[in-house]
């Protein structure tokens, strides 16, 4: 399985033109948080089934092992990788870098900070994904 993150700016007609394709953030600052909410109430959103649920695995594991994208890039503890189908909008697949490595964020705001943490786009791009190869 071949992974590849291919950089490029999302404009209406690139993402028709797609079947798959990413959003790379990462956090640049902190909001206040008036109040501390740790009642754990998360929105309990995951994805549907599908093609990149099916694969997940080797998509983290190939993430892991090598550097998948088009272009130079190093994350950083709390980058924010999400895999979206183009065509279901409820087929996703998002990942967190915590820890030296990336895991996949089943639920909504389970390990990003969504209320103290900002988050920036970095890059977009869009996947290639198939059984033999999978880009990005």
């Amino acid at each position: 399985m071949k992974i590849l993150l291919e950089e490029k700016v999302l404009g209406t007609h690139s993402k028709k033109n797609s079947k798959y394709y990413w959003v790379l953030e990462t956090i640049t600052g902190k909001n206040e948080v008036t109040e501390a909410s740790e009642d754990g109430d998360y929105l309990m959103i995951s994805s549907e089934t599908g093609y990149v649920q099916n694969i997940k695995e080797e998509i983290v594991e190939k993430i892991n092992s090598e550097n998948v994208f088009s272009f130079p890039y190093e994350p950083k503890e709390g980058d924010y990788l999400s895999i979206k189908n183009n065509l279901r909008k409820n087929e996703y697949l998002n990942l967190i870098f915590m820890n030296n490595k990336w895991v996949e964020e089943i639920y909504a705001c389970s390990y990003r900070d969504c209320e103290g943490d900002v988050y920036t786009t970095i890059k977009t791009g869009v996947a290639f994904l198939s059984e033999n190869e999978i880009m990005f």
